[in-house]
């Protein structure tokens, strides 16, 4: 069995269910769309993405690991059955209803990493925690191809994977890249609620629901507000409707660390609003709500309540208004109020 071998097998004892390797290099063309895309100034207020631009696209540069050369890429699926998940009435993306993944598949990347290093050579592994662009390099190790969404989709999954990568001095046999398969379609593009594509495979983080209920700091811009509806905490639309998406079965067994978690059952909308810093802390505690932080967490649920709330909701909606220390909750409680009330009419 040739190395190679042996890290694919090991990684699928760790639980992956898909691994491509590529050879460590300089991302050419994917490098150059994503400096555009950052002249653009469509990362938003993600400063680091554009810190970090150098090293995501050459994993050799010495702020990686020097003397990379290969790209080990692993995929691993999340989605369940379970349609409506959240605190009522809103809901939650997929990928953040179980445990955080980066407690679950960073460690497995982890453990890749350190056998790869027993065996005698330099490894780091990660999941978006370093500035690896794994959605690239995935593509580059033949898991899958870049939807118009922006997001990876690989055929038999979808595109409800996280990603984690392995980057090292090991030199590995590269897999073939695949090639785009999207066609003419353009559910994905056609159904998003805030019109965040600027055309395909171009997203602009600023109006995309996830970058904001979950990157975003302070107010929401207020045109954009009614267009988040009942996410609280992410936004699964563009991959929901896409075709290679819709047919994955998911795999029980292999999502079960990604099953919702009791905290979504057990805590409301309305009780995330009227939560202290404190409260917050033991709430989110190994879920990647943590993310939002306290001030965020609330300012989306006021939202939300705005959007599918009723007059039940007026009173905590009122003290978040007067007594919320953050702005943007205020801020956000405010225009809830002038929405429901509106309705009510």
């Amino acid at each position: 069995m040739t190395l190679t071998d042996e890290v694919k097998a090991r990684a699928r004892e760790l639980g992956f269910a898909r691994i491509g390797i590529a050879r460590a290099e300089a991302l050419g063309p994917e490098g150059e769309r994503l400096r555009a895309w950052l002249a653009e100034g469509r990362h938003a207020a993600m400063a680091w993405m554009e810190q970090t631009c150098e090293v995501r696209v050459d994993p050799r540069d010495e702020r990686m690991l020097a003397g990379a050369r290969s790209v080990i890429v692993m995929a691993t699926p999340y989605a369940r059955h379970e349609e409506r998940v959240g605190p009522a009435p809103g809901v939650v993306a997929r990928y953040a209803r179980g445990r955080d993944y980066h407690n679950v598949i960073g460690k497995r990347a982890k453990k890749l990493a350190d056998w790869l290093r027993a065996s005698g050579h330099l490894a780091r592994g990660s999941t978006d925690s370093t500035p690896v662009f794994e959605r690239a390099w995935a593509v580059r190790a033949g898991l899958g191809f870049i939807g118009k969404n922006c997001c990876l989709i690989i055929p038999g999954l979808g595109s409800h994977v996280l990603l984690a990568t392995v980057v090292t001095t090991a030199e590995l046999e590269p897999d073939a890249p695949m090639g785009e398969r999207c066609g003419s379609c353009t559910r994905c593009l056609d159904a998003c609620p805030t019109r965040a594509f600027v055309g395909p495979r171009e997203l602009d983080a600023r109006r995309c629901i996830s970058y904001l209920t979950i990157e975003h700091e302070g107010a929401i811009d207020e045109a954009l507000r009614e267009g988040i509806g009942d996410r609280f905490l992410g936004c699964d639309v563009c991959q929901d409707v896409c075709p290679f998406t819709r047919t994955a079965p998911p795999d029980p067994a292999t999502t079960e660390p990604f099953a919702p978690d009791a905290r979504w059952r057990d805590h409301d909308a309305v009780s995330v609003l009227r939560m202290d810093e404190a409260t917050f802390d033991a709430y989110s505690l190994g879920s990647p709500v943590r993310r939002l932080k306290r001030a965020g967490a609330a300012r989306n649920a006021a939202i939300v309540l705005g959007n599918v709330g009723g007059k039940v909701h007026l009173p905590v909606l009122r003290d978040a208004r007067e007594r919320d220390a953050d702005d943007a909750v205020r801020d956000a409680a405010a225009w809830a109020i002038t929405r429901i009330e509106s309705r009510e009419k």
